[in-house]
């Protein structure tokens, strides 16, 4: 595709505008920051590979963030087969990364849909609305996932803050 320079100047300013959600929200899928700058970094190329399209798109971010989902599933489903195929005897011990967010482990325990409907409604700052569309599912449904999530991740914090003050 040749792009001239106003192309490149509207995709870098979009890019600007719009990457710290997307990283912020790759974070909380994935609980790891270097993981979620490769998979916002993929998901912006991707952008890029295919700005003629992209560009006239009535809406680049949903675009963006469905293509970060898109992702993040291949990963978990690729990291799935991964574990099933590797016996768990010969797993080494991986200490944990204290730079992770315990939030982002959190919103990792969610089910698929609260996690997805919690990240676009508190990351992107979408509304319920605008979630039910992106996800293709009923505005009520939608609301359920978002409480349920928010309903489970202060009882997870409250648990762990328990647990914390207990040593």
């Amino acid at each position: 595709m040749p792009v001239d320079g106003a192309d490149q100047a509207e995709f870098e300013r979009w890019y600007l505008a719009s990457r710290k959600a997307l990283i912020g929200a790759a974070f909380l899928y994935v609980g790891n920051a270097d993981e979620a700058l490769e998979l916002t970094q993929e998901t912006y190329a991707r952008a890029w590979q295919h700005w003629d399209v992209v560009s006239r798109h009535a809406n680049r971010d949903a675009w963006t963030r469905r293509v970060l989902h898109n992702l993040v599933v291949s990963r978990w489903r690729r990291l799935a087969l991964e574990t099933a195929r590797t016996p768990s005897s010969t797993e080494a011990y991986q200490p944990v990364d204290t730079h992770d967010l315990d939030l982002a482990r959190l919103v990792a325990r969610l089910p698929a849909n609260q996690r997805r409907a919690f990240v676009l409604h508190v990351v992107f700052d979408l509304g319920v609305d605008d979630v039910a569309t992106e996800m293709k599912a009923p505005a009520g449904t939608v609301r359920s996932w978002i409480h349920r999530a928010r309903t489970t991740l202060a009882s997870q914090i409250e648990s762990d803050a328990r647990l914390v003050t207990r040593r």
